[in-house]
């Protein structure tokens, strides 16, 4: 027994089907008038009628009105409830694999609840003969029921397969790769299907949060398997929206900052951002945010308290979903940068380099910094500290302090000689090019930096075009630097005076390090540089430089994967999770052939790397020459995982997938009404079945040969020409 999926049309086409019937009885003049010369001058008298209409041309009206049927009855989607009935089938089953969400957005309250709903609602509709796999996935896909599995199971433990399946389902803390998981599945089941000719059905069976961080871009380029349905079954938490927290870090101060991405289904706009110490407990003033939906805002944590225990981590209060509210910050104390200076020592004096050099020192902002003089008031050299990697020379200095230059520069140190004058380039001649020639320059009026290069590391910082004017700066008196540029690989020019001449040298020294050679001073006498706002921030590049940050912590997300040996410089190197376990490798079964096991080269990547699975904070530690190194890895939930607010049912046509292919299912609706579960029902099995494609081709074929039989009556009713 056939039933309509829209009953609504084909009432519709009862009614239109009445049409042709009604216009072939209003014809009442007669079909055709012919004219005859002779009767013209007769009276005209009007045609006799039949009190009631005839129906001519019988066929013709039938063709009309079994097309406009047919037609209206496509549209109306006939299916017939017994058109599936496995038994019969002959012998035909389903192959049917399930895609289960692990990702860590499942974690959500009542989402566990949800899915073991929709696999026991599967596992209530298969038929003895069926073939069921079931998998999770994240990142990456792993099995809970194989199809092998499956098939030798008794009939009679399945049921208890199904059930291990929904007890072993636990969400991970990776991110959700939903195409690559799909594609793969899909292409399995398919590969399947063309060596048994016995599976009548193929379908992926998709249950997941279909939250908006889904990565589903992959299934708009690679192409589906039309052999094989999808449904997706979008199950749904027991409160909408959602509040994650991520780190963000300032590349020009380095100060870490907390990024809060509220969904765009949240109800909830205000949170607590609230500090806590390595007991767990709450410590210092929370911080109020507000944050709309959809809407992201980063926030600066309070510095440390004198007296206060230190702030290693802040959670998000106010957010129903706890899974992403949580995030470890760097406990790393900064050292003091030690920097020397070799020249005059008197601070205040404002006719010398020394004043300027100090309060652009003072400004650092970052770290602690001190200045160590090596050069004393009566002259005395000092050699510089073993920890100083950035030197000064502002004055002459004598032979024994520029050997103590060269020490430096074997640790990586840099010496920057701003030249004040030939005499105290001749006393740093040790440290120069050999081929470098210096002169004083004949200056007219005043100099101006005509060329930079903004790609080198010192002048990298003002390369926006909102930085990189430097024309502001007049010099009154330079050095001549002459060298072969073509023959120096050593030595890279960074500036260059309005006259060509170099300004800035940049010269790798053969002991190590770099020598950093200003053609003039920055004191008034040679320049306005130092009064420039371009001086602090080239003084501070040069301090970075110099002291690069060996940082204490890196900022990553889960599911990252690491080479531990390249961040300790140390084949030998410990970690430890954040519960404080050591990290063991899973074991690694090493294969020729490209089985489902690994080959011999991922296995060598997979025992040198590590893929960072859970939150919180990782220890690298490594031994060293200099001791115990150690890094934190700061991992945190992936930003894409806090946006939960779940995609269109209509995303997966919106990427190109038929929607005789993908069937999306409401699941918050289907188990609460009986009606809107039939109704689900029977647009399921008329999906299957696709009736309405038969009915519209004979409509179709009616009503080409409707126009077949007029174009012939027709003609025959036309006269004959004599």
């Amino acid at each position: 027994m056939f039933e309509l999926l829209a009953p609504v049309f084909a009432a519709a086409g009862g009614l239109l089907a009445g049409v042709p019937i009604v216009l072939h009885m209003l014809r009442r003049t007669p079909a055709v008038r012919v004219p005859f010369s002779v009767v013209q001058f007769l009276s005209p008298t009007q045609p006799k009628t039949t009190k009631r209409s005839t129906i001519e041309h019988w066929p013709l009206m039938l063709l009309r009105i079994l097309a406009v049927a047919l037609i209206t009855l496509a549209f109306a989607r006939p299916f017939q409830r017994l058109a599936i009935d496995k038994a019969a089938a002959a012998g035909r089953a389903d192959r049917i694999a399930i895609l289960v969400d692990a990702s860590a957005s499942m974690r959500r309250d009542g989402l566990r609840e949800a899915v073991a709903a929709e696999l026991q609602k599967v596992a209530d509709t298969l038929n003895a003969d069926d073939t069921l796999s079931v998998s999770i996935y994240s990142e990456s896909m792993r099995r809970l029921i194989t199809a092998e599995e499956w098939k030798t199971a008794d009939p009679d433990s399945r049921l208890a397969l199904i059930g291990r399946a929904i007890e072993s389902w636990e969400p991970d803390w990776m991110a959700t790769q939903t195409a690559s998981a799909l594609l793969q599945t899909a292409e399995e089941v398919s590969r399947e299907t063309t060596v048994s000719d016995s599976i009548n059905d193929r379908r992926v069976i998709l249950i997941t949060d279909f939250q908006q961080g889904s990565s589903l871009s992959e299934l708009r380029s690679e192409k589906w398997p039309e052999s094989v349905k999808l449904e997706l079954r979008i199950v749904q938490p027991q409160q909408p929206g959602n509040a994650g927290l991520s780190l963000i870090e300032d590349s020009r101060t380095g100060r870490i900052r907390v990024r809060v991405t509220n969904s765009g289904d949240a109800t909830e706009t205000k949170y607590i951002l609230q500090p806590f110490d390595a007991k767990g407990l709450p410590v210092g003033t929370p911080i109020t945010a507000e944050v709309g939906g959809g809407q992201r805002r980063t926030f600066s944590m309070p510095d440390a308290v004198q007296g206060q225990p230190q702030i290693i981590g802040v959670e998000l209060l106010g957010d129903p979903h706890s899974f992403d509210n949580i995030v470890d910050l760097p406990i790393d104390e900064r050292g003091v940068i030690h920097v020397a200076h070799a020249g005059n020592t008197d601070a205040n004096n404002t006719e010398a380099m020394r004043y300027y050099l100090q309060r652009a020192l003072d400004g650092n902002e970052t770290d602690p910094i001190e200045v160590k003089d090596l050069l004393g008031a009566d002259g005395g050299a000092v050699p510089a500290d073993a920890d100083v990697r950035l030197v000064f020379v502002t004055e002459l200095i004598p032979e024994s302090l520029a050997t103590s230059m060269k020490n430096v520069l074997k640790h990586d140190g840099v010496v920057v000689l701003p030249l004040k004058s030939v005499a105290m380039a001749d006393s740093v001649k040790s440290l120069l090019p050999p081929e470098l020639s210096i002169s004083e320059a004949d200056v007219e009026d005043y100099a101006m930096l005509g060329q930079i290069d903004f790609a080198s590391p010192l002048f990298s910082t003002f390369a926006d075009a909102k930085f990189s004017d430097f024309s502001s700066i007049r010099f009154n008196h330079y050095r001549q630097l002459t060298l072969d540029e073509n023959r120096s690989d050593a030595v890279r020019v960074l500036a260059r005076f309005d006259s060509g001449s170099p300004a800035v040298l940049e010269y790798t020294h053969p002991s190590g390090g770099r020598i950093i050679v200003l053609a003039s001073g920055w004191h008034p006498d040679d320049s306005q540089w130092a009064l420039s706002t371009r001086f602090p921030p080239m003084i501070q590049r040069l301090i970075q430089m110099a002291n690069p940050r060996r940082r204490g912590h890196q900022l990553l997300e889960v599911g990252h994967r690491i080479t531990p040996a390249e961040l300790t410089d140390n084949e030998s190197w410990t970690l430890k999770r954040p519960e404080g376990t050591p990290y063991v490798p899973d074991p690694v079964t090493v294969v020729q052939d490209s089985g489902a096991t690994k080959t011999k080269a991922e296995a060598t990547v997979a025992l040198k790397s590590v893929v960072l699975d859970e939150p919180g904070r990782w220890t690298l530690t490594s031994e060293n020459d200099g001791g115990t190194h150690s890094v934190s890895l700061l991992v945190t939930v992936a930003a894409s995982e806090s946006r939960t607010e779940p995609l269109p049912p209509g995303q997966l046509q919106a990427l190109g997938m038929s929607p005789d292919i993908a069937i999306v299912h409401d699941t918050s609706q289907s188990s609460a009404d009986p009606a809107i579960a039939a109704q689900l029902d029977a647009t399921e099995l008329e999906s299957r079945q696709k009736f309405w494609r038969w009915l519209l081709l004979a409509g179709l074929c009616c009503l080409i040969l409707e126009s077949i039989v007029a174009y012939t009556l027709e003609k025959r009713q036309q006269p004959e020409l004599a």
